[in-house]
């Protein structure tokens, strides 16, 4: 659009420049028409038949001459200023037009026979001001400019309105998906366009493949509980019968309350691989918020206190129990082996990457650190408990494609988790 523009400017300039050379070639013939002789014989003009009457009114912006071959002036109108630059001579018959950044110039050679002194050679000059040409183009520009900003305005307004029923189908697309996020329909269930219609039938295929993933679990754990109860209650029931000798029930109550220990621990793990396809945000403050308000109650005697620097608007694209159990394990872990102070800090990349950082007071990781993200490996055995609860945090966060790095506290100078996830 701009280059058509600027080629209709360039056309009109040129198309204005010819126009003023062909009236400043008509008023010269009129000029000629007017000419008569002196009582010499030399040629002059009579102001009586002048065509232009800006030719009688000085300051009028236009001007003629009369000029002999010596380069005298032999008439000049009355418009005619002493500045006025003279041309060259131009031969007979020729003409010459020249513009300059204040008038116009042309100039016409004539041949006149003086009857007395013989033929003699004139040129006839016209010089007009360039006022009202740049006032036209100037005109011709501000119409030109002002059509073209109301045609681009026009042609954007049906672009954005094009583009916005195009995109309608997809805006229909990503609502129905934040309502099977948020649980409110288990489906996409609106009517897109053929070219979104396989899209939509692949996004319905993975949420029903996941929902009966989820089933299948759900019934396998209740079959596989159902079998481990008796078994389990038989065995308990030897641990706490005293007709046993304490060393033997002892010997069989610690291998049950593991078990009891290992078989909740896999199972969270089935459940986990049978989420949601697709998960809402959870607001990760409220949770941790939460979080501590329990562990404060559960753990009153070592007065716990949590310094927690998380934004109220930082959400984490994660199950809200899958969270809950994760942070539930790395904030426990932190006031059962530090002193009770635990920092936690979150914040979010430009990458759309979460960065959780849970701080305690405590002892700190010992070297290789890594291998306490095993399940069962413990850093210290003087604490009860079964290892697993850094574990399966572990599990958890490469479950939802996150990274996890034990490294020690710089503010606190205990241990220090860090957990990476998508925001």
């Amino acid at each position: 659009m701009l280059a058509c523009a600027a080629a209709l400017d360039h056309a009109f300039a040129e198309r204005a420049l010819q126009t003023q050379y062909d009236r400043m070639q008509g008023l010269a013939y009129a000029l000629l028409a007017a000419t008569e002789p002196t009582a010499d014989g030399t040629l002059s003009l009579s102001m009586f038949r002048l065509p232009d009457s800006r030719l009688n009114n000085p300051g009028a912006g236009l001007a003629s001459a009369l000029i002999d071959e010596r380069g005298g002036l032999t008439w000049g109108s009355i418009s005619l200023t002493d500045d006025v630059p003279l041309p060259p001579m131009v031969a007979p018959g020729e003409w010459s037009f020249e513009s300059t950044d204040t008038s116009f110039i042309l100039a016409f050679g004539l041949r006149w026979a003086n009857p007395v002194e013989g033929d003699q050679t004139y040129t006839l000059l016209i010089i007009e001001d360039r006022a009202t040409f740049r006032r036209q183009v100037a005109g011709f520009r501000r119409t030109l400019w002002s059509w073209l900003a109301v045609a681009a305005i026009g042609l954007l307004s049906v672009q954005g309105a094009i583009l916005a029923w195009g995109l309608g189908p997809l805006r229909r697309l990503r609502r129905d998906l934040r309502l099977v996020e948020k649980g409110k329909q288990t489906a996409l269930g609106g009517r897109y366009p053929q070219e979104l219609v396989p899209l939509s039938e692949a996004i319905n295929g993975m949420i029903s493949t996941g929902q009966a993933q989820l089933e299948r679990h759900r019934h396998a754990l209740g079959d596989l509980a159902h079998s481990l109860k008796t078994p389990l209650a038989v065995l308990r029931g030897m641990s706490e019968d005293e007709r046993l000798n304490a060393e033997l029930r002892q010997q069989i109550a610690e291998p049950v309350a593991r078990m009891h220990t290992i078989v909740d621990h896999q199972l969270r793990r089935a459940v986990m691989a049978g989420r949601r396809t697709l998960t809402e945000p959870v607001a990760l403050r409220e949770v941790i918020e939460k979080l501590s308000r329990t562990i404060e109650k559960v753990y009153r005697s070592k007065a716990p206190r949590f310094e927690l620097d998380i934004p109220p608007t930082l959400k984490v694209r994660i199950d809200g129990g899958d969270l809950f159990e994760m942070m539930g394990n790395l904030l426990e872990n932190a006031v059962k082996y530090g002193k009770g102070r635990v920092r936690v800090h979150a914040s979010r990349s430009r990458q759309g990457l979460c960065t959780i950082r849970v701080e305690d007071d405590g002892a700190g990781f010992p070297e290789s650190p890594e291998r306490l993200l095993s399940r069962g490996v413990r850093a210290d055995t003087l604490t009860p408990g079964q290892g697993i609860g850094l574990g399966a945090s572990a599990e958890l966060v490469a479950a939802y494609r996150g990274q996890v790095q034990l490294t020690r506290s710089e503010t606190l100078g205990g241990g220090a988790v860090i957990i990476t996830l998508v925001a």
